[in-house]
């Protein structure tokens, strides 16, 4: 007859097995589901965060010839999807560019993401950010670390297999999610039709109906001073650039260019290096043909906006008009 004490030794020993036997099947699911998405094509970038347009940037990140660039630009799409490497080489001399920028960041995102890449890119003298409004939408602190430096940054050295991503940062619903959309045979949108560049820009080819609302979010100034320190402490220059207001948003959102005009002075005000630059893009001749959307231009007008920031950037910054003291140059 079984004691109570071995009754309760073999209840112990029956349940360790078949917790490790229910660790091991789960673990043998999951790799064995990423091996065949992965040979049927269907697997989707590693999950760093839980949006692909941002997960998809560290895997080029990781091949990307960061550390003899010298000008980085960073931030959302707004940068991402609007800039021409090829026409910042041409009209800024010895400039060797690189868009690290991803979609959907907050500019304390940005500032995040830049402090992350700069002691990758040691020869760096010029940050630039294109920002548009939605860029200071909202800054909460909790959301600003929006990846795991640590990882991120082994998995960009090459110290640890491309796979473990995979494997550490396990999300369930985005791997399901973006597996069916690979499944999907709705028509392609247009970040899938993107024209991507070599050094990391993607530009819009098709426009999209959408008119965000104008909402700032005050904490974020001071996100963009933050920004400047950090670019400062690395030895290099912040340049900010704005976007030619889309007419049909002005209509709906800023009628009397009250709204654009006080968020380009709050950015000035937050500015305080004499050598930053604050680029307004009203100043640009545009033609409303060229919008995709309020943020992002089409394909190939880039060239046009890249280059009107060239032109300014190549200015000494001496010569540059400064609106107050000792905020930042601004080149209308």
């Amino acid at each position: 007859m079984m004691t109570p004490e071995k009754s309760d030794d073999a209840f112990g020993y029956l349940f360790f097995r078949n917790f490790v036997f229910i660790v091991v099947l789960g673990v043998v699911l999951v790799v064995g589901g990423h091996i065949a998405l992965a040979w049927s094509n269907l697997l989707p970038e590693p999950p760093f965060t839980g949006t692909r347009c941002i997960n998809e940037k560290f895997p080029v990140l990781r091949d990307a010839p960061l550390g003899d660039r010298t000008m980085l630009a960073v931030g959302s799409s707004a940068t991402w999807r609007n800039l021409d490497n090829a026409t910042l080489e041409r009209r800024l001399a010895g400039a060797r560019p690189y868009n690290a920028a991803t979609c959907y960041l907050q500019i304390n995102q940005t500032a995040f993401l830049t402090e992350f890449l700069l002691p990758r890119m040691p020869r760096v003298d010029t940050v630039l950010v294109v920002v548009a409004p939605r860029d200071f939408e909202s800054c909460a602190s909790s959301q600003a670390a929006f990846f795991d430096p640590a990882l991120t940054d082994a998995y960009l050295a090459g110290s640890v297999p491309a796979w473990l991503p995979y494997v550490s940062g396990f999300r369930a619903r985005y791997l399901a999610r973006e597996v069916a959309a690979r499944l999907s045979r709705a028509p392609p949108t247009p970040e899938q039709t993107a024209h991507y560049d070599e050094l990391g820009s993607s530009i819009l080819t098709q426009r999209q109906a959408w008119l965000p609302p104008f909402s700032i979010d005050v904490t974020c100034y001071a996100s963009l001073s933050r920004l400047e320190a950090i670019v400062a402490r690395h030895g290099a220059r912040l340049v900010v650039a704005t976007l030619p207001v889309m007419a049909a948003w002005r209509a709906a959102e800023d009628p009397d260019d009250t709204n654009v005009e006080r968020w380009m002075q709050d950015m000035r005000s937050s500015l305080q290096r004499a050598d930053s630059l604050l680029i307004d893009g009203r100043r640009l001749d545009w033609d409303e043909g060229d919008f995709a959307d309020p943020v992002h231009v089409l394909y190939p007008a880039h060239r046009k906006l890249t280059r009107f920031y060239a032109d300014i950037m190549a200015r000494p910054w001496q010569n540059q008009r400064r609106i107050g003291s000792p905020s930042a140059s601004i080149a209308r």
